[in-house]
């Protein structure tokens, strides 16, 4: 699924080289469908489901006949519980794996949680770490958990507050609340450059460590 145009992803590629001209930062930028298949959960929920068929199925017995026996043969009963059970999680399990429903039944803690951790892992592979004045940002967008995260190397760290990068994280976001997450990624990266101008000047520029095209993931 592409996100952005073919216009808007030039657009963004030529910001970054303008914001990188003078400073020694560098600025890497990726937007991720989603940061996990979380395939386990929904079977999780199936399993919980198709389990409690033998507890709800005796209390309906205890209600209906006011004790815990079984109507006519217990075997034949015991047997037509345990095909529901297997019905109902493979019925549950397949929907649930559905990719619009899937992630209603994904906690929200476990969705921040696998996106944070896919964004860490992003600075690592996209060589962040490895800048010469270890002054690298990365701006981290994963659609489906709807997570937006500016990872910076230690030297901007040690200088820049995090509250600056809170508020470029809370801009983006309202950008695309509004369904605009071009100028949601423009915005961003023009905070950086101003970031990154002040506090790690290079009037005369230098060479590129990193690519300044829009990285996208469409699968995990």
């Amino acid at each position: 699924m592409a996100f952005l145009s073919d216009s808007e992803k030039q657009s963004l590629q030529q910001q970054i080289h303008a914001a990188e001209s003078k400073t020694s930062g560098e600025i890497v930028t990726v937007i991720a469908q989603q940061s996990d298949g979380y395939r386990y959960i929904p079977l999780m929920w199936a399993a919980l489901v198709s389990l409690s068929i033998p507890g709800l199925y005796f209390l309906y017995q205890y209600l209906t006949q006011s004790n815990w026996n079984y109507p006519g043969d217990s075997t034949f009963a015991l047997a037509r519980v345990y095909q529901v059970q297997v019905l109902v999680f493979l019925g549950l399990g397949m929907l649930l794996q559905l990719g619009n429903i899937r992630f209603l039944v994904v906690p929200k803690s476990v969705q921040r949680q696998r996106a944070r951790r896919h964004a860490r892992e992003l600075f690592f592979v996209q060589n962040l770490h490895l800048t010469d004045k270890n002054n690298g940002i990365l701006i981290f967008v994963s659609v489906a958990e709807h997570y937006v995260e500016i990872i910076v190397d230690e030297s901007i760290a040690a200088v820049v507050d995090n509250s600056v990068w809170q508020e470029t994280v809370d801009d983006f976001v309202a950008n695309v609340k509004r369904g605009q997450i071009a100028n949601g990624f423009s915005s961003a990266i023009e905070h950086c450059r101003e970031v990154l101008w002040e506090h790690f000047p290079a009037p005369e520029g230098r060479p590129d460590e990193l690519p300044n095209h829009l990285i996208e993931i469409d699968e995990y």
